[in-house]
């Protein structure tokens, strides 16, 4: 029988699992995301709807003992007490901060208490009618009764864990970002930017001191048409972001979106009359858009498949939640939550170093040099990813393109 390996994040997705179901209450958090104490749902369930099967777990109270009726359909199969999911928690947080690094590792204790409750995985496999009624976010599946109008919801929640990597909001692909012409720049400009291009931030300084950057638009049409949607200029408020946190305007850590928006409203892209508010309000919806379901890779409608909200594990395991409302609150934890990441570049952008630095010694790439930035160490092709952050000539221009990610902090 295969042993559970995963990382700390899908690991901690049992976590939430666990102290949710123990505890029976998740408080939210108010627009200093701060914990409110006033406002909290009380849960009824945690629903595991699968492609294979159906488990629920009602939390019930027995003379003031709390506990939890496992059902897969309307059959209980295991009955559990509050206090000893509660343990089961803490004792999976303490297992979880003890594994190392980022790569995935095996809790064999929790493993096997997790399926005795009848789970596959301590990451649910939501079914894909689920998802569409939930939303495509959803992560766990809580029926709870809310603090404010006492009313009974069954929703679907994301979960976003400070436990172990930063989780992301908007992935990068080679779609999701933007192209630019090099204006004045030749063979030898091409590699010498390329040369210093191991720091992006160093490269884009060349560029700026030396050269003149011409923005020419989104590298994929469905990301285009996607942006539009949230504003008809988007795509040039989101390039001149990138540009913010990748240092081309000379600023240093730059990343977290809340500095992003206080830079567009000084550079003011596209000359709006108000751009200390316009800024930070098309940064929110483009963040809530992106909740929402909006990619730079499937053509989007502007519906959006929303799940409830998120559940926000901290790095010390307690667990606030923020509902997927378009309101302030939900939006400016978003916002102030989150920070622009540069992915990695893709073995065309390594090529394009070693290629630079021989020819400003007036030599070809060695063969060494070659398999070293193409080849990882087992001698595989290494993954074209992002594919970005290089000069490259396009007929008689010279352009480099510069991907987008937004990542939780």
């Amino acid at each position: 029988m295969d042993i559970w390996n995963f990382n700390k994040g899908e690991w901690a997705e049992a976590y939430v699992f666990l102290k949710v179901l123990g505890d029976g209450r998740i408080y939210g958090a108010d627009a200093q995301l701060h914990k409110d104490p006033l406002t909290f749902m009380d849960v009824v369930n945690i629903i595991r709807d699968e492609p294979d099967r159906y488990l629920r777990f009602e939390r019930m109270m027995k003379k003031e003992t709390d506990y939890i009726e496992a059902y897969e359909h309307d059959v209980v199969f295991k009955v559990v007490t509050a206090v000893e999911l509660r343990a089961k928690a803490a004792r999976l947080y303490d297992e979880i901060m003890s594994l190392k690094g980022r790569g995935a590792g095996s809790i064999p204790d929790a493993e096997d208490y997790l399926k005795s409750l009848g789970l596959s995985g301590p990451k649910a496999r939501i079914s894909q009618a689920a998802s569409e009624r939930y939303g495509s976010k959803t992560d766990i599946i809580i029926t709870s009764l809310s603090s404010t109008d006492h009313m009974r919801t069954t929703e679907g929640f994301s979960i976003k864990s400070h436990l172990g990597a930063a989780a992301t909001l908007f992935n990068s692909s080679t779609t999701s970002g933007f192209l630019y012409r090099i204006k004045g720049c030749d063979d030898y400009g091409m590699n010498k930017i390329n040369a210093n291009s191991t720091s992006i931030s160093k490269a884009l300084g060349i560029i700026r001191d030396e050269y003149e950057l011409e923005y020419i638009g989104c590298r994929n049409d469905i990301f285009a048409d996607n942006l539009s949607l949230v504003d008809s200029r988007m795509d040039e408020i989101m390039q001149c972001g990138v540009l913010i946190s990748l240092g081309y305007y000379g600023d240093k850590n730059a990343a977290q979106l809340t500095t992003v928006c206080d830079r567009l409203a000084d550079i003011n892209p596209i000359g709006h009359r108000r751009p200390q508010v316009f800024y930070i309000s098309k940064m929110k919806e483009f963040l809530y858009d992106t909740f929402g379901g909006m990619t730079a890779t499937n053509p989007w409608d502007g519906r959006k498949l929303l799940a409830g909200g998120y559940l926000d594990v901290s790095s010390d395991g307690g667990i606030l939640y923020y509902r997927a409302v378009s309101d302030d609150i939900f939006e400016s934890y978003l916002l102030k939550s989150t920070c622009f990441d540069s992915p990695d570049r893709g073995y065309n952008s390594s090529l394009s170093i070693a290629v630079g630095k021989a020819f400003l010694e007036n030599r070809k790439p060695t063969s060494e040099e070659i398999i070293a930035a193409t080849q990882t160490k087992s001698g595989t092709l290494k993954k074209k990813k992002g594919n970005w952050g290089y000069v490259f000539k396009n007929g008689e221009e010279y352009q480099i393109a510069l991907n987008i990610q937004v990542r939780f902090k």
